[in-house]
């Protein structure tokens, strides 16, 4: 038997929706990795789009474990395991990349009502803010990178000014 892996990524709008936000994965399957326009087997390279879903192959397998190996050393340290692959019987198994999940910004834009930003704050003061932010969200299970956490707290300072003036 031989073990695929397909690279699946979501490129389109919305990408920090809930229904995108964790849709990138590397899938191992016991089927060939296969073009979308015509069909055929293609180990290495990218296999087309399906809307504003692109697939890549990333090679061909003798084993299971050969096949986790090659995932794990392209998503580096960063990655999760799916505990349920999928429904499909030949994926094995389910790589996404990150320690943890990212969090949508449905989920982020909650998350933050909780916390103050004075008007005045400067962005030295918001950058500082972000990393704490980035550490008390990572504890309840999710990620944001410091720097969209940063954007956010800009927002919340823009509107806390606009307050001000009104």
């Amino acid at each position: 038997m031989k073990y695929y892996i397909e690279e699946i990524c979501y490129h389109g709008p919305d990408g920090r929706t809930d229904t995108y936000i964790d849709f990138d994965r590397f899938e191992i399957t016991t089927e060939p990795t296969r073009t979308n326009l015509s069909n055929e087997i293609r180990l290495d390279g990218w296999l087309g789009m399906s809307g504003d879903v692109a697939r890549y192959a990333h090679g061909v397998y003798d084993s299971l474990a050969a096949a986790e190996y090659a995932v794990q050393n392209l998503l580096g340290d960063a990655y999760r395991r799916d505990e349920e692959p999928s429904d499909a019987p030949d994926v094995l198994a389910v790589y996404r990349p990150g320690r943890l999940p990212p969090v949508s910004d449905e989920a982020l834009g909650i998350w933050l009502q909780d916390v103050d930003v004075p008007a005045d704050a400067d962005d030295a003061a918001l950058r500082r803010q972000a990393k704490d932010l980035v550490r008390e969200l990572e504890d309840t299970g999710v990620s944001a990178s410091a720097y969209r956490l940063w954007e956010a707290l800009e927002s919340l300072r823009d509107d806390a000014r606009e307050e001000l003036e009104d």
